[in-house]
């Protein structure tokens, strides 16, 4: 279901011209954070970007940013399992 959601987001998003970006943060985001990712978004793919935020308590902290098939992970979880994977050698 969540992925039929996605996918008619990125179809309403792409006829109006945008690139949904579906952010994931471990507390909610504020108007002014969400504002800034949109905008550092904007820069990276040089298009206008509507976002999605999911609240996930997994990640512990950070973001996880998808765009389409791009994925941007800076959360502490996925940096805390390549440590695990690291120390096991």
């Amino acid at each position: 279901m969540r992925e039929l959601l996605a996918r008619a987001e990125q179809i309403v998003a792409g006829a109006r011209g945008r690139t949904v970006a579906t952010v994931t943060s471990a507390v909610a985001l504020n108007q002014a954070q969400t504002e800034r990712i949109a905008a550092m978004l904007k820069a990276r793919y040089d298009t206008e970007i509507a976002v999605n935020t999911v609240v996930d308590p997994t990640l512990v902290g950070g973001l996880r940013v998808q765009i389409a098939d791009d994925v941007i992970d800076a959360s502490v979880s996925s940096r805390l399992a390549d440590l695990r994977q690291r120390l096991a050698g």
